[in-house]
């Protein structure tokens, strides 16, 4: 028989605190300096195509650089943004998409044989912020009728926002009743527009400035001033006592801060 004997305690250890010990390093194994150097990203190993998390290679070829400058070409005209124009002023249009860097885009605006406007969008504008360059001038009602179209065919074809810019706003002088029994016609032409579903309207030089009120709150109206290129054209023309005239009472605002214009310059 194998008796249990008692185990003898063990001695208490009692730890002092070291001042200003310095603490050194463990040397690392074998193998924790072979993970490191395999993980490192130093290597001048090539990367392999067939293995999908290699690092892309920043080299192109020149026809992987041609094709990567056509992407970027096609993005440019093909982005978010695009440019159509009615019938109004297409030299204007031309302008302003040239300086943009885009193309005009691709559309058909004519007329039936009995005299009916007709509209075709060659290019996709789903999901396209759109901007639709046209002038309702003369002919007043030819060019607003091919805006409303213009607008009611971007709208069906599915675009995120239509944009209109309308250097010369037709009917704006009718924008009270001077007598009885006569429209407004500015309110009128403002409704058409917003029944339409246009999103945005950027005019030039309003006849009067109540004219952004008679689109709902939904439509903001941008009424942008060109009063300021011909106060830089004349203000360095050394003239004298100018006179500014307005055509009637709803260019005097424009017509005095014309000269209020001058005067600071």
């Amino acid at each position: 028989r194998i008796s249990e004997q008692p185990k003898a305690p063990l001695p208490a250890v009692v730890l002092e605190p070291v001042e200003d010990a310095a603490v050194v390093p463990s040397k690392p194994s074998r193998q924790e300096e072979e993970a490191v150097v395999a993980t490192s990203p130093a290597s001048t190993k090539t990367a392999n195509p067939s293995d999908p998390h290699a690092e892309p290679c920043t080299t192109m070829s020149p026809e992987e650089a041609r094709l990567e400058a056509a992407t970027l070409k096609a993005k440019k005209h093909g982005g978010g943004l695009k440019l159509f124009s009615g019938n109004g002023n297409m030299g204007l249009s031309l302008e302003i998409a040239k300086l943009l860097g885009v193309n005009l885009g691709r559309a058909t605006v004519s007329s039936f044989a009995d005299g009916e406007i007709n509209v075709m969008i060659h290019e996709n504008v789903r999901g396209k912020d759109v901007y639709i360059i046209q002038p309702t001038c003369p002919p007043v009602n030819n060019n607003l009728m091919e805006l409303l179209l213009m607008v009611s065919c971007l709208n069906r074809a599915s675009a995120r926002r239509v944009t209109v810019v309308i250097p010369y706003y037709g009917y704006a002088r009718q924008d009270r009743k001077m007598t009885a029994r006569v429209p407004i016609s500015a309110a009128d032409c403002a409704r058409l527009l917003e029944s339409m579903g246009v999103d945005r309207v950027i005019a030039v030089d309003l006849h009067c400035g109540q004219i952004q009120g008679f689109f709902g709150p939904r439509v903001p109206v941008d009424n942008l001033e060109g009063g300021i290129v011909g106060i830089d054209h004349f203000g360095g023309k050394d003239l004298h006592n100018p006179v500014i005239v307005s055509p009637d009472a709803g260019g005097v605002y424009r017509a005095k801060k014309f000269k209020e214009g001058l005067a600071y310059k």
